[in-house]
């Protein structure tokens, strides 16, 4: 009998990440919906109130020292609100890049 995989668990509504609402989590990617005024990446002002900042602590689950992170798959401008997806792997990122027309 073949064992079944383990069934996906996301992180605790504690790490739940402010600005975002998560749509859809499962082991290879994260789509969330970004409110407006939230940029997506840092800048050089701005390294801690970003999307990916805040999505990377909650697939840590609190740990810093955790070596888990996610990978940008696309970008919105801080004053557009919408739905972004991020990559749980290099291998997810590229795949998703890829059949969206190479970024």
């Amino acid at each position: 009998m073949k064992e079944s995989p383990k069934k996906f668990r996301s992180p605790p509504k504690k790490y739940q990440p402010k600005g975002l609402s998560i749509l859809y989590e499962d082991r290879d990617i994260l789509v969330v919906d970004k409110a407006c005024g939230l940029l997506t990446v840092s800048t050089d002002r701005v390294k801690e109130n970003t999307a990916y900042y805040r999505l990377t602590a909650y697939v840590r689950k609190g740990n810093k020292k955790s070596r888990k992170r996610i990978f940008i798959v696309h970008r919105l401008d801080r004053d557009t609100s919408g739905v972004l997806v991020f990559a749980k792997s290099e291998t997810a990122k590229r795949f998703l890049q890829e059949e969206w027309g190479g970024f």
